[in-house]
């Protein structure tokens, strides 16, 4: 009995989730590890910063988080749901010569402003209201994981469903 290499294509609401998921997982090892490497040795995190200090705290993290993952996690989701719409292994399938154009820019951007915005709002709040919070490095290892996984998810759907409409 031979075997059958091709899998048989999933849908797209079923690749939505695996997908978002995925993203999720690899981004609380991403932003864990990363964020508790840069906090190991410190006493506590701060809340804030003045602007142009380069010290870890939430609010720069937040701002990294919202630029980077908007942008690269994006453009990242949206070229491997192509190609694998492409290949056939998602259904509905797309042709071989259907272009994304700047539909993967255009959503990258939307998912900035969306992200940012909230960034940078919390970091003024957090600044105004509560200059001297402090954290310690494991609550703000955590916080920043966890943000790091919600926004990962979303953005990760959000992109993932956007290629329904090539």
């Amino acid at each position: 009995m031979a075997g059958n290499n091709s899998a048989a294509p999933i849908s797209m609401d079923a690749f939505v989730e695996k997908q978002a998921r995925g993203d999720a997982v690899v981004n609380i090892v991403l932003a864990g590890g990363i964020n508790y490497w840069l906090t190991r040795d410190l006493l506590s995190v701060p809340a804030t910063l003045p602007f142009g200090d380069s010290a870890t705290n939430l609010g720069g993290t937040l701002i990294g988080i919202a630029v980077l993952m908007s942008l690269l996690l994006t453009l990242i989701v949206y070229a491997i749901t192509v190609s694998q719409r492409k290949s056939g292994k998602i259904t509905p399938e797309l042709p071989k010569d259907r272009r994304a154009g700047f539909a993967p820019l255009l959503l990258a951007l939307k998912h900035l402003l969306l992200t940012l915005v909230p960034a940078v709002l919390i970091g003024m709040l957090l600044q105004n209201a509560a200059p001297d919070l402090q954290f310690s490095p494991i609550m703000f290892t955590a916080m920043v994981t966890v943000i790091a996984a919600v926004l990962a998810y979303v953005m990760s759907k959000s992109t993932t469903r956007a290629t329904l409409r090539l």
